[in-house]
């Protein structure tokens, strides 16, 4: 280099470096470049790679031979800045070229910025005790008993509490058909309101094999709004009629299905259960808040390096959820009309508020000197591969070796885990 770098460190961690290199350094760069490029060109009359230098670069693109020369130069030229200045970056360095000759690069770096937390300890997530009445259990033993219900096929005419399958169209206030309406086998439970009003209501007393006709209007809130508040004419044609018997919950039917010695037995172990379901929810909401109240208490100066990286994390993730449904981003943008400008806002946003939380729960964990000891890990990483197959687990047990990345980032839920744990108590 003609002399030191330019460093310019900023309070947000960035550290900018702008590297001058010799005309020597820089020629020696070029040629192992044009070396490397040569190999992969083709002149006429030459072997690869042994066409005269002039004919070389007369085939190769200025441009690409400036990124091979600038490839050669970084690896040895970071590791001097990152020594000297005793860098410590935490994402791959931003390269840019800034002026050909003498040849001048920027060297962007960025290390952990500052954290500042303010009114952490002020911080008091409500729990919730959970409430479990004799109504929910009920609806709770309802749903279960329908699993065990029976039907048997009837000659009558349809009563609450049957089971009616038909055919059915619809037809406007014109006589035309409305082409979506058309169904066929469709079953519903007479008195379940799953209809809209008064279509059940006109199934009743109807047979097996009869047609009915009736118009009804659907609710002006339907979620088809071409139907909303419009009148429509049914033809329906009944064609089975099913009586439907849900068993009640007796100490024989708890034993004999539920394998519980009693009903109460059984609705003991419901209450319990959904208090249970309960707890986990409540507990699932305050760690939600806990996370809310820490990106607000957070505050930092963010890189713009650092949230570009952030943002091709999210959408990268992003992109391989709909890979996996079949779906480019493409397509999902045409189908929610989202423009790039809005993605682009949207990621910006996602990203300042995941790194935001990110780096204020990493702070917390210092300044709470939150720990997790060598036979915590062990236990941690035993009750992980435990479910594995022995071939399984002989697979993926050394990248939970100590120093690996899985084991590093199970350590980091580790510590995670016991302050919240910590914070919410």
């Amino acid at each position: 280099m003609i002399h030191p770098p330019k460093i310019e460190r900023e309070k947000n961690g960035r550290i900018e470096c702008t590297v001058e290199f010799t005309k020597e350094e820089a020629h020696a760069a070029e040629e192992k470049a044009l070396a490397a490029l040569a190999a992969q060109v083709k002149v006429e009359g030459f072997r690869p790679g042994k066409a005269p230098r002039e004919t070389l670069l007369q085939k190769i693109n200025p441009d690409d031979l400036m990124e091979e020369t600038i490839h050669r130069l970084l690896p040895e030229t970071m590791a001097v800045l990152v020594k000297e200045q005793n860098i410590q970056t935490i994402i791959s360095p931003k390269v840019t070229l800034r002026q050909r000759d003498p040849l001048t690069l920027s060297i962007v770096f960025v290390e952990r910025p500052a954290v500042t937390l303010k009114g952490v300890d002020k911080i008091k997530i409500d729990k919730k005790a959970p409430k479990v009445e004799d109504k929910d259990i009920d609806r709770m033993v309802d749903f279960i008993l329908q699993k065990h219900e029976t039907s048997a096929e009837v000659e009558r005419g349809a009563a609450d509490k049957d089971r009616v399958t038909m055919d059915f169209w619809g037809a406007d206030s014109e006589g035309k058909e409305i082409a979506p309406i058309r169904t066929q086998g469709h079953a519903v439970v007479l008195g379940s309101s799953s209809l809209i009003p008064g279509f059940e209501n006109a199934l009743l007393g109807a047979k097996k094999g009869e047609e009915k006709t009736f118009t009804l209007t659907f609710p002006k809130d339907y979620h088809a709004k071409e139907l909303s508040d419009k009148p429509v004419t049914f033809h329906v044609t009944v064609t089975k009629v099913e009586e439907v018997k849900t068993p009640e919950l007796t100490d024989a039917f708890a034993k004999e299905h539920l394998h519980v010695e009693s009903a109460g037995a059984f609705r003991k172990e419901l209450h319990s259960s959904m208090v249970l379901q309960e707890e986990r929810l409540d507990r699932q909401r305050r760690e939600q808040s806990l996370m809310e109240a820490i990106q607000k208490a957070t505050a930092v100066h963010l890189p713009k390096e650092l949230l570009e990286e952030e943002e091709r994390g999210i959408l990268s993730d992003m992109e391989e959820q709909l890979k996996r449904q079949g779906k480019t981003l493409q397509d999902w943008m045409e189908t929610t009309k989202k423009k790039p400008e809005e993605l682009k806002k949207e990621l910006e946003q996602r990203a300042t508020e995941r790194l935001t939380l990110r780096l204020g729960i990493r702070e917390l964990l210092e300044v709470k000197k939150i720990t997790v000891s060598d036979d915590e890990m062990h236990e941690a990483v035993n009750g992980l591969l435990s479910p594995l197959s022995a071939k399984e687990r002989a697979e993926v047990e050394p990248a939970y070796a100590q120093g690996e990345q899985a084991f590093d980032q199970l350590k980091w839920q580790k510590r995670v885990e016991k302050l919240f744990e910590t914070m919410l108590s």
